[in-house]
């Protein structure tokens, strides 16, 4: 009898210890956030990926957080690639989350009037030359994000590679180890901030209404590496006077892939208080600010600037003239 409960006992404990050994393991993280490269950003929420490396048998993650400090995760040990980006935005579409290398942003299509309240734009509306076929998507929201690679998360610490934006010249490459269990993250811009002026305006007082477009811009954005995607798209953006003589905007770009060849030709399309209709820069050579694009000092805050521009006068004075249907294409010289 004794032989019999000493050989249960022992059984017993083999398979609680068999059962603890499959048993994931988790840890808590303490997962914060460095503002240092975008620090006037002011999300009202990040969320954060975990992807499991290739061989480890986690699921992926998704943590959220309020606000842009961070806060405690659990999550199981292993080996992971992260990224995160700020969750509150309105018109960012994604596609591809089941994979950390096809996690991608992109935004719906629009219409090039998408900024004029009550107008659409027909297919009659000039475009930019060579730019007829792109498609036409609305600009993006401000995204900030970064990515963690070599993320290695056990019972007695947390190890991973995350570089500052500001710090990449100065990183080492050598792996930092954190020995509790903490991780920060580093978030950056990764959208690009357009803003535009058009000086020396003549005419603006009887403008009723305006907006613009921008074409040969990227469509989408890759969170892994930020690369962008490679098909050119127009971007449609209001426009309004910032004062008598000057025509002002501002919107949001995924930015412009190096390797594309196409131009970018901003259009500006307006309409006049007496009913007639004016697109201007819709040739080659107006309106052309791929240069401004290109050569920005930074990619990511670009400002365009256009000198001289005049619009028309009103038909027959200030009165409407109902006959006026057709868009009317101006190319006037301008000066860059």
């Amino acid at each position: 009898m004794i032989m019999f409960v000493l050989a249960v006992f022992a059984f017993s404990s083999c398979k609680h210890k068999e059962l603890c050994y499959h048993h994931p393991h988790t840890a808590t993280i303490r997962l914060g956030f460095d503002w240092r490269d975008a620090p006037d950003a002011a999300p009202d929420g990040m969320c954060v990926f975990f992807y499991p490396e290739e061989g480890e048998d986690a699921p992926v993650r998704r943590f959220d957080f309020a606000g842009k400090t961070g806060g405690e995760i659990e999550i199981r040990v292993g080996r992971y690639r992260v990224f995160c980006y700020n969750n509150d935005t309105e018109v960012v579409l994604l596609r591809g989350t089941e994979g950390f290398g096809t996690h991608e942003a992109f935004t719906r299509e629009g219409d090039l009037f998408e900024s004029v309240y009550g107008s659409s734009a027909g297919n009659t509306v000039p475009r930019a030359e060579d730019a007829e076929d792109e498609r036409v998507v609305i600009s993006p929201d401000m995204l900030w994000g970064c990515t963690a690679t070599e993320v290695e998360i056990s019972e007695n610490g947390t190890s991973y590679v995350c570089i500052p934006e500001s710090g990449k010249e100065e990183w080492t490459g050598r792996r930092p180890v954190h020995d509790e269990q903490a991780m920060t993250l580093y978030p950056h811009e990764l959208t690009c901030t357009y803003t535009y002026e058009i000086r020396h305006v003549k005419g603006l007082e009887h403008v009723s209404q305006m907006c613009g477009s921008l074409s040969g811009m990227a469509s989408s954005l890759l969170f892994c590496d930020e690369s962008l995607g490679r098909e050119c798209v127009t971007i449609p953006f209001e426009a309004h006077a910032g004062d008598e003589s000057t025509i002002v905007g501002r919107f949001f770009t995924f930015g412009h892939h190096e390797e594309n060849a196409a131009p970018h030709r901003m259009l500006l399309y307006v309409w006049m208080d007496d009913g007639s209709k004016y697109c201007y820069g819709t040739e080659s050579g107006r309106f052309n600010v791929t240069d401004q694009v290109h050569s920005a000092s930074d990619g990511k805050h670009v400002h365009i600037i256009i000198d001289g521009l005049d619009l028309p006068q009103p038909i027959g004075g200030d009165n409407i003239d109902p006959s006026v249907d057709d868009w009317q294409e101006v190319n006037e010289d301008i000066h860059m």
